[in-house]
């Protein structure tokens, strides 16, 4: 075996490895951020996995000295590009789901790497999916099915309950600053991405589960099994939005449900409290004091307290909840508070 097929191979091990870790990793219940540690994992088997195929390609994937063919080192070892340069080398498409989902997981890989956010993982789970998902379609493309991870892994579910008091809580968790960073990230992402990007299962996988109703029950099937969405296939894509649309709630898009404007909190206030309560000046001395937002102008204006109030983007200005209010005529309703609060000048 030639040196170039010894390092492919070694290549290879070290990505299936990294890929099955990944998933053991996500799949343990008592793991606390899961997502992180698949997500570390899985940018390692993707690199291995890039690197093989251009040790494949006889392509050199090693960082050049500027204005030189000599390659940069460190510690006596050739400098491999990194998982972003090697996207943009083996992607021809660069407007690719599975470039994209790359993309999104490097960066934010790089954003909660000092961060403890266990609750990212209710969020993330449909591009995680994707991730393995794409990793395995990659990996079989390009070298076969041996080398695929069907017969190391099972499915990677993770069942989440729908119980509404259970969300409540999983959303109370997302309030702190280092969330809404990150969260912010999240959502401006998916909002840059073309509609036939964020609608592919390559980029986020959703799927619905069904039960499977079987003419013998006692007849040998799998449990769980995926199809395809084929969009090419009309008649086929019928039956399953007719599924689709005999399982799932009724949804109507609403803007912003449940949030007030300025003017409509201090209406709220003025009429429970029977206090004279303006939006430009008393509103902005409580929010202020209460510092449940940031100062207009401020480069993060998404850095509010979510229980309270919210950034609306589209609109540039700032949406406030029911929660504020109610916290409002609470905190108001004392008059020495009240007084404190409303005779600042500071606006």
């Amino acid at each position: 075996m030639s040196k170039k097929s010894i390092t492919m191979e070694q290549l290879l091990k070290k990505t299936q490895e990294s890929a099955i870790l990944a998933v053991d990793i996500y799949n343990k219940p008592a793991t606390k951020f899961r997502s992180f540690g698949f997500i570390v994992l899985m940018i390692i088997a993707w690199s291995a996995l890039f690197h093989a195929i251009f040790e494949k390609r006889k392509i050199k994937y090693f960082y050049r000295k500027p204005d030189s063919k000599r390659f940069f080192y460190i510690d006596g070892e050739r400098k491999a590009w990194d998982i972003s340069k090697c996207c943009d080398e083996y992607f021809v498409d660069k407007n690719s789901p599975i470039k994209k989902n790359l993309e999104f997981f490097i960066a934010l890989r790089n954003k909660i790497e000092h961060r403890f956010l266990p609750s990212l993982d209710f969020e993330i789970c449909g591009e995680c999916q994707a991730c393995l998902q794409n990793f395995e379609k990659i990996i079989i493309q390009e070298f076969g099915e041996k080398y695929g991870l069907n017969e190391s892994l099972a499915i990677p579910l993770q069942l989440l309950s729908i119980n509404p008091d259970w969300k409540n809580r999983v959303i109370k968790e997302l309030q702190g600053k280092h969330y809404r960073i990150v969260k912010n990230y999240i959502d401006t992402y998916r909002q840059t991405l073309d509609e036939t990007v964020w609608q592919s299962n390559e980029f986020s996988f959703r799927v619905f589960l069904v039960p499977q109703i079987g003419n013998n029950p006692r007849t040998s099937s799998c449990a769980i099994e995926f199809v395809k969405y084929d969009p090419n296939n009309p008649e086929e894509m019928e039956k399953y939005e007719k599924i689709v649309a005999f399982i799932k709630e009724k949804q109507v898009p609403v803007l912003n449900p449940g949030g007030y404007k300025a003017g409509e909190v201090s209406e709220e206030v003025r009429s429970k409290l029977g206090i004279i309560f303006n939006p430009s000046y008393h509103h902005v001395l409580c929010w202020k004091h209460y510092q449940i937002r940031p100062e207009r102008g401020n480069p993060q204006p998404y850095l509010t307290n979510l229980k309270y109030c919210q950034y609306d983007a589209a609109h540039k200005d700032y949406i406030y909840t029911k929660e504020w209010i109610d916290f409002l005529v609470s905190e108001l309703s004392d008059e020495n508070k009240r007084n404190a609060i409303l005779t600042h000048k500071d606006v």
